[in-house]
């Protein structure tokens, strides 16, 4: 007994002094817990300045004393004294400071020059003690982001934030926020590390800045801004996770998170055809796709396909997904159940005499004109539809979702909707564009795609890849671009990408933070290749390290940008995985 005692005592001895060791080995910003001090900032400044505009300072600061609630004794409401006496370490919160006076400006800098972070909305510091305008110098200075003029007065005007970021991870990528856009309210910003971005209800291309928020390390200091006042959008359960997100990130709380695509991609495309008139020409997009080392979707209208099944069996053994455009170019919307599902038995049963036995390959579905209700969903998943590429009015969000026509179901069972996210060449064509304005359009939505974490389906038609068509050019260009992305984009077939997110939603990941280190745990009823958990750093720049994992086949640390990191997963096994991660300093 006495040995046994002896020896768990220099045990627990050389556990002591090895925990000493290593943590004396740590840079000295992963031995310092996350400053938890949160100070919410009332200027009387401004104050003064807003109750001479017959405004209320409290429409702005009241949401941030709600919302401070829950962090309790770690937030502080500030008054200007002591701002300026100097505050420990922490997140100073400044709701819509638009006005400032000299003392206030410098004891911010010098809060954020000894390490502080700093999150702020509207045009602070804009104007003076007097209230006079006196620029966006102090703004742009202190966040580190360029203004690029206002967004105009408008109804039609949403904030859509970036999928997977840092301080936007909870909400899916590019969902439409509401934002009111009131004149000479909105700031329109550029920065290197953005968030969201403003856009209309058609995410139309916008060739001036558009950014809506920014985040950054400058230093030993962390920023968030956003460019408009608090109350210009509405406190719901959104809006607050983001705050959540973002108070997160300031302080250097790791997170760990499902991320939305395989493999560390960043986003998810879907280049497909609808398939009607001029039906051969399908052949010229699959060619297009090929050169760059991609296959696409073909949505087939069978009684078209019908009078070319060699062309249609040539489209499948060279990798592409054959899907259903139904039998005739009319839309289901409005008919009756009976009427609907009679077509869709005939559309299977047309296409069955091109394809055969590898009809049952042939699980996906695109209404004509993009004209469907409740009932055709029902109908599609009765008879084994797996996914319906749907409109742009089918999703307030730009990633895949469950149909929940039927009633709830299990992911492994739901028919997946695979929302259209930009406009196509029929919208083109309404819009009277020739191919330069198609080409910039395709290039822009692109380039958003991939910095938004979004999925993006492009539609085009057959009868627009005729020689002098509108999309047959334009498209190479695309299509050779859309390839220099590499492992930032994941370009699949709609087949490919519905049975992903099936097996994406059955995963749960959850994490504890021990010390320094970040303990993850990820559990699936499911193996799932390429599964990626993205984690945000507490330091730009931070080396993630995967210390220990168990229960997982192979998994790599793959990383992203300055602020996040993924585990990628070559398969998570089925069970749970439970993964050790430790930070290191660039």
């Amino acid at each position: 007994m006495c040995h046994t005692l002896f020896h768990r005592f220099w045990q627990g001895f050389y556990i002591h002094l090895l925990l000493v060791v290593l943590t004396s080995m740590l840079p000295a910003w992963a031995r310092l817990p996350p400053d938890p001090n949160l100070y919410l900032y009332i200027s009387p400044t401004t104050q003064r300045y807003l109750q001479s505009q017959k405004q209320l300072y409290e429409h702005n600061t009241k949401r941030w004393h709600a919302h401070l609630k829950k962090y309790a004794n770690q937030a502080h409401t500030i008054q200007r004294e002591q701002l300026l006496g100097g505050l420990p370490t922490g997140t100073l919160i400044l709701p819509n400071s638009i006005a400032l006076d000299n003392e206030e400006r410098q004891a911010i800098q010098h809060f954020v020059a000894k390490g502080g972070n700093l999150l702020g909305s509207g045009l602070i510091g804009s104007r003076n003690a007097q209230g006079e305008y006196v620029g966006l110098d102090f703004l742009q200075s202190t966040f580190h982001v360029q203004a690029h003029g206002f967004f105009p007065q408008t109804d039609d005007s949403f904030f859509m934030p970036f999928g997977d970021s840092p301080v936007t991870w909870p909400l899916p990528a590019g969902r439409r926020m509401p934002l009111l856009s009131a004149k000479d309210t909105v700031l329109r910003i550029k920065a290197d590390h953005e968030a969201s971005v403003g856009m209309d209800w058609s995410r139309s291309m916008d060739t001036q800045a558009n950014g809506l928020m920014a985040y950054n390390e400058i230093g030993a200091s962390r920023l968030v801004y956003f460019s408009f006042p608090d109350m210009a959008w509405p406190y719901n359960l959104d809006v607050q996770l983001v705050m959540d997100a973002s108070l997160a990130w300031l302080r250097r709380e790791p997170v760990a998170f499902k991320s939305a695509w395989p493999n560390g991609y960043l986003a998810s495309h879907l280049i497909e055809m609808d398939t009607e008139d001029k039906f051969p020409t399908a052949v010229r997009l699959a060619e297009q796709l090929e050169s760059e080392g991609l296959r696409g979707t073909f949505y087939c209208l069978t009684s078209e396909a019908a009078r070319a099944p060699k062309l249609v069996q040539d489209l499948m053994k060279r990798g592409h997904e054959i899907a259903y455009h139904a039998d005739v170019h009319f839309g289901f919307n409005g008919d009756s159940s009976g009427e609907q599902e009679l077509r869709i038995l005939f559309m299977k049963q047309q296409l069955q005499a091109s394809l055969g036995e590898r009809t049952v390959e042939a699980t996906g579905f695109r209404a004509p004109t993009e004209s469907y209700d409740a009932t055709t969903e029902l109908l599609l998943h009765k008879h084994g539809i797996l996914h319906h590429a749907a409109d742009e009015s089918a999703s307030e969000d730009r990633l895949p979702f469950f149909s929940d026509a039927g009633g709830k179901t299990s992911a492994d069972k739901a028919l997946v909707v695979l929302p259209r996210t930009q406009r196509d060449d029929i919208n083109f064509q309404k819009l009277q564009f020739n191919q330069e304005m198609v080409s910039a359009n395709l290039l822009y939505d692109l380039d958003l795609t991939v910095r938004s974490g979004a999925f993006s389906l492009l539609s085009v038609h057959s009868q627009n890849y005729v020689n002098g068509g509108l999309m047959l050019q334009p498209m190479k260009d695309y299509v050779q671009k859309a390839a220099t992305y590499k492992d930032r984009l994941w370009i699949a077939r709609g087949d490919e990408i519905t049975t992903w997110w099936r097996k994406r939603e059955r995963v749960n990941v959850a994490q504890k933070m021990r010390g320094s280190r970040l303990l993850i745990s990820v559990q699936s009823p499911i193996d799932v290749p390429g599964l990626s958990v993205f984690v945000t750093l507490p330091h730009k720049n931070a080396v993630m390290r995967l210390a220990d994992a168990s229960n997982s086949a192979l998994v790599r640390v793959k990383p992203i940008d300055a602020f996040r990191s993924a585990l990628v997963f070559d398969k998570l096994a089925s069970g749970q995985s439970l993964l050790n991660v430790t930070f290191d300093a660039d």
